[in-house]
């Protein structure tokens, strides 16, 4: 057996240890996460971290307060834009939020704070534990803000970050990969068990892992078969 299959079955294994803990079926077949390569560098990461972070956070407030969301939020964020040097790094529904909004575009948009949540722990600003566990982002944008609010420079706000080895986000990647195969199951079957798990949460984290090893940079076109 060579090196990266072994490699793969330790890493399944202890995938498996994780699911029986938290009480998660699983499915024998699943194929396993071979030796995928970061295909974004950390530059790129922290870029996304904080784009996705500020535009689902000027989503929510198009959603809960229209006044500030004109006023102050868009001035935030296009702050934020300016001093991060994120420009470029805008999705298309993250330049809709600031130009065109709607109660789509902001309800899909505030869903990729579980993104940044993601993006978070890849950079070392949260702990492996708390992105392990099979629950919701328990503060919101504002428990990840408090990353952000202390730079006004983008090479400031990196040098506070320590990504993750990849063979780390590659064990994270293979537990959100069981973690939505359990969800679907349960939405199909509702006699198995995803324990706490909420799909739509799990989706957004595993699409983030996705963008990671994905050369394409279209996030619309980022597959999430299970």
């Amino acid at each position: 057996m060579d090196k990266s299959k072994q490699i793969a079955i330790n890493r399944r294994e202890a995938t498996l240890k994780k699911l029986g803990f938290w009480n998660i079926d699983h499915c024998e077949g699943l194929p396993l996460i071979g030796d995928y390569k970061l295909c974004k560098s950390e530059s790129q990461i922290c870029k996304r971290f904080i784009a996705s972070l500020f535009s689902s956070m000027l989503a929510c407030d198009y959603m809960q307060d229209r006044d500030f969301y004109e006023t102050d939020g868009k001035k935030i964020t296009e702050q934020a834009i300016v001093e991060f040097g994120l420009k470029n790094y805008l999705f298309p529904d993250e330049k809709k939020v600031l130009e065109e909004c709607d109660e789509r575009v902001a309800v899909n948009v505030s869903w990729t704070i579980e993104c940044s949540y993601l993006l978070a722990w890849v950079l070392g600003l949260i702990s492996t534990e708390e992105m392990e566990a099979p629950c919701n982002l328990p503060d919101g944008s504002h428990g990840l803000f408090k990353f952000v609010q202390p730079f006004h420079d983008f090479e400031d706000f990196k040098a506070s970050c320590n990504l993750r080895q990849s063979s780390e986000i590659m064990d994270m990647f293979d537990l959100y990969y069981n973690y939505h195969w359990a969800c679907v199951d349960n939405r199909l079957n509702p006699d198995t068990n995803c324990g706490e798990l909420n799909e739509e949460v799990v989706m957004e984290r595993r699409k983030a892992l996705e963008w990671l090893i994905c050369k394409d940079k279209n996030w619309d076109s980022i597959s999430l078969d299970t």
